[in-house]
């Protein structure tokens, strides 16, 4: 048993155009931008969640009495969070509208604005977050990153947007996975990485 595996940390949101370049396991430490088109919605105000679920098909025969064989016929991968930073860019990504950004000018405010309704398609995004866990080198305590990565996926508003003098507002998020079927079976939903020590000559 290790107790180096336990993970407890917080961790960052992150999306990007599907199709995005992952960032580096080898490269880019915990903490740093992931780089490319890689961005951050910002804070949270609850914990981050993945769910994993699947539906099983099961055969039996008139022979025995257990079941002989099982197979797969759906599978679905949920991330959930809220987040904390109330901009029109984030709400796009809950509500799937369209943002506008207006600078500011000698008779003009600066100034965003979310519109939204009537739109049939959906918006697909790569999605990702990062944690650590803490690595005991031979004279120094580093915190490498652990990253989830869905590929493709849709997101959703959670939940109600909620005003009160009593808590901060957030934005409420779903994130559900899709397929990519370019890939791999097997490898078509998500991926995770973790760095489970420093390269030799670092």
């Amino acid at each position: 048993m290790a107790v180096t595996d336990i993970i407890i940390a917080p961790a960052t949101v992150y999306y990007a155009p599907v199709g995005e370049p992952l960032p580096s396991l080898h490269t880019v430490d915990f903490g740093e931008p992931w780089g490319g088109n890689w961005v951050s919605p910002g804070y949270t105000l609850t914990p981050i969640t993945l769910k994993y679920s699947q539906e099983l098909f099961t055969l039996e025969v008139e022979q025995v009495t257990p079941p002989v064989k099982r197979l797969r016929t759906k599978e679905e991968l949920m991330i959930e969070t809220t987040l904390a930073e109330i901009t029109a860019a984030n709400l796009g990504l809950s509500m799937d509208g369209t943002v506008t950004t207006t600078a500011a000018g000698a008779s003009v405010r600066a100034n965003e604005t979310f519109e939204v309704g009537g739109k049939t398609a959906i918006s697909e995004r790569a999605w990702g977050f990062e944690g650590f866990f803490k690595y005991d080198g031979a004279s120094n305590q580093y915190q490498l990153p652990v990253r989830w990565f869905v590929y493709k996926a849709n997101s959703i508003l959670n939940g109600n947007l909620e005003f009160s003098k009593k808590a901060a507002m957030g934005i409420p998020i779903q994130i559900n996975a899709l397929a990519d079927a370019v890939k791999a079976i097997g490898k078509q939903l998500a991926i995770f990485q973790k760095v489970t020590g420093k390269m030799t000559s670092e």
